[in-house]
């Protein structure tokens, strides 16, 4: 009995020590919030809000580390040109990519709860406000910021860039919330779209124009499909399906799932 409960006890010591060793190093994911893709390197990259880490995911799905503990509550990411951007509650990290390293701050003015972010071919920054219910325009170049208020903006998370038409997409973690349009050139909200649909978080767009949207109230991915006269509803049992990043190599939607630890591949036909 003496030799067992011993047994037992090494095996609780070594399973604590490699749920430490994995928190320390940040190889493991603990709410994943959003995903990018780094082609110079072949991989994935997904924020962690719960660890504050930044891991890599490869394309067979096997975990490494990339830069550990090194933000207090990341959430949405975007990779462009050799960097990557990442949210914080008031500020924008940039991150050169591959040297793994903060090399700029944004500190953007009166922000309260920073959540997703897309770019524009100019390099213009939108980030929505989550707790502040609003989106902020801001130049990278100029370090200016444009504050973006709308009565349709209520908790707005997702965004994505829909180019042809020159403007963000943007969806609201709220009741019955619409697809918003945000145009570009005037500022002016509008709505794209209206759903029956609460708690809406991802936002994205494929390569044929389809757009995808995940809804944590109705536990699923929504489409829009090419004629956008209607709803899809397909894609269900998706519990916290936090942002949506389109793979366009594999034609595919990658999707950390928060509230299950895990990234979701869905393969598009």
């Amino acid at each position: 009995m003496k030799k067992i409960i011993l047994i037992i006890l090494a095996l609780l010591i070594v399973t604590a020590l490699l749920f430490w060793a994995l928190n320390r190093t940040g190889v493991r994911l603990d709410k994943p919030e959003s995903v990018t893709y780094d082609p110079v390197g072949e991989r994935f990259l997904i924020s962690n809000v719960g660890n504050g880490s930044i891991i890599a995911m490869d394309n067979a799905g096997k975990l490494s580390a990339y830069m550990p503990g090194a933000f207090k509550s990341p959430k949405g990411i975007l990779l462009s040109e050799g960097k990557l951007y990442v949210t914080e509650p008031t500020q924008i990290q940039v991150v050169d990519v591959a040297q793994a390293s903060i090399i700029d701050t944004y500190i953007i003015e009166g922000a309260a709860g920073l959540n997703d972010l897309a770019l524009t071919e100019h390099g213009l920054l939108y980030i929505t406000d989550t707790l502040g219910h609003c989106i902020y325009a801001y130049d990278p170049t100029a370090k200016t910021q444009e504050k973006i208020i709308s009565p349709l903006l209520s908790k707005p998370n997702g965004i994505v860039y829909d180019r042809p038409r020159w403007q963000m997409l943007v969806v609201n973690n709220s009741t019955h919330s619409p697809i918003l349009s945000l145009d570009v050139r005037s500022k002016e909200t509008t709505i794209f779209m209206d759903t029956i649909y609460s708690g809406l978080d991802g936002i994205a767009i494929d390569d044929l124009g389809r757009i995808y949207f995940s809804s944590w109230a109705e536990s699923m991915i929504i489409e829009i499909p090419q004629e956008q006269n209607r709803f899809i509803t397909k894609l269900k049992d998706y519990e916290g399906a936090a942002d949506i990043y389109y793979h366009a190599l594999s034609n595919e939607l990658i999707v950390p799932m928060l509230k299950q630890n895990r990234i979701e591949r869905i393969s598009l036909d």
